[in-house]
This record gives C-alpha cells, structure tokens and sequence, in this order.
C-alpha cells in the first residue's frame, strides 16, 4: 500500500488541498503528516479540519509544541510569534483539542515519522546535524527509514556500512537499498525554499521500496492575499510568491 508523506503545511489550504487531490488522483488512501500543519499562513482551522476529514494521522511539529507550549513559544523569531498567535486566535477548541492529540512520532508501513529528526526531537534540524552524529543516530533506529520534515527541503541522508551520505531529491522516483539506512526529509506543502515555489511532498511504495517526489502547483497569490488579509506579517506572503533561501522555521 503506498503512502503519503506529507509536511510542513503551514496554513496553506490551497497547496493542502491540491496535494490532497493528486494523492486522490494517485490513488493514494493513506496520508501522514509530519507536522507544523499550522503557522505562517492564514489558514489554521481549515487546514486542520481537512486533514480530519481525510483521517490525515500527523506528528506534533515544533509550531504545534509552541502553540502548546508559551515558553517554547518565546523563542520563535518576532513575526514567526506573531503569525502562531493569529493562527491560534482562529483555531477552534475542536482543532485545538485535535492539536494537542498528536504524538511525538508514529510508525506506519515499518517507517518512523517524526517532525525534526530520529527517533524523538521535535525541534533539531537535518540540515544543522553532523554527519557524525546522524551515523550514531541512524545506526540505532529501529526502523530502516525515518520521514522527516522541518527544513522545508527535499533531501536523503543514506547510511550504507558506515558511511554518511547526503544528497537532495531529484524529480524522479529513488529506490532504497534494503541493506541500508535511511532519513528521508519531505520537503513542504505550504511553504517551500530554495527551489521551485509548488506544493512538494512525497510517495513511498514499501513494495517497490521507493519514494517518488511530487510537485503541484496551486493558487499561490490566493494564498498570500489571505496571509495579508489576516495581519499576518508580510513575509511570509512573500515566501509564496517569491523565492526564498531562508532554512529557519522559528
């Protein structure tokens, strides 16, 4: 049974709901989020209420922790701040009670999802971690391949005997060696960097033992209007119309 992966949404309902439709058109009935569903975009309750109806399981994302969590919330860079405290004004108590449910990680088709990195951090980065350091982590997983997000960037650490290996996700489908450990970032649907602007998100095959990358556009200047319309600083309306190099997620 193939899988979606899917992360970084960010109150996107437009890059939501067309990702959700090519799953639909891919015949894809299973969906899992690796969090950070909320933030950034004007969308909060929309998004969380479509990833309901679609029974859409999700990891906490650290925008999550930080809806939760006032004082992990402090740390988030000022507009970051701000645009979580607009989200959390328009999240019902359904969605928020909903939010609170999400676990740390899951393991779904024999994979590990977790929003930052293998086997329980929210918060650290791929991109910031040491190759020494993801050889120790990945050398002690107890899954073969772990889905991450939080970096917004397509990308898979390889451990095969020993030896780290980093490399981005091309458009093309990539089969993984069996014999070898994987962390395998998802990109993100609401908000992409350093790269093309669409909606990215990724399919695994168990049986083909593969992920293929997928890119879809959508109305992203509808998008960014509602992100100004909310008061949510400009910025990050910006982000969906133009490029961006920025990596942080707080």
């Amino acid at each position: 049974m193939r899988l979606a992966v899917v992360s970084d949404i960010h109150s996107n309902l437009e890059a939501l709901e067309a990702v959700l439709w090519d799953t639909k058109n891919l015949g894809i009935d299973t969906v899992v989020s690796l969090g950070d569903n909320i933030g950034y975009g004007a969308d909060p309750e929309a998004v969380i209420r479509l990833l309901g109806q679609h029974k859409v399981e999700s990891v906490i994302g650290n925008h999550e922790l930080a809806l939760l969590e006032p004082t992990y919330l402090e740390a988030f860079h000022p507009p970051a701040r701000q645009a979580l405290l607009i989200n959390k004004r328009l999240l019902s108590q359904k969605s928020l009670a909903h939010i609170r449910s999400f676990q740390i990680s899951l393991v779904r088709q024999g994979c590990l999802f977790v929003h930052g990195l293998p086997p329980d951090s929210v918060t650290t980065y791929l991109s910031r971690t040491s190759d020494k350091k993801l050889g120790l982590i990945m050398a002690h997983m107890d899954q073969q391949i772990s889905f991450v997000g939080h970096t917004h960037q397509l990308e898979v650490v390889r451990l095969d005997r020993g030896r780290v290996t980093r490399s981005k996700i091309e458009k093309k489908v990539l089969f993984l060696d069996k014999g070898s450990r994987y962390i395998i970032n998802a990109g993100s649907v609401g908000q992409p960097r350093k790269s093309t602007l669409d909606a990215k998100y990724l399919v695994f095959d168990p049986d083909l033992y593969c992920v293929e990358p997928r890119v879809v556009g959508y109305d992203r200047a509808s998008a960014a209007k509602k992100i100004r319309k909310a008061g949510i600083p400009e910025g990050f309306a910006l982000q969906l119309v133009q490029p961006s190099n920025q990596e942080r997620s707080l």
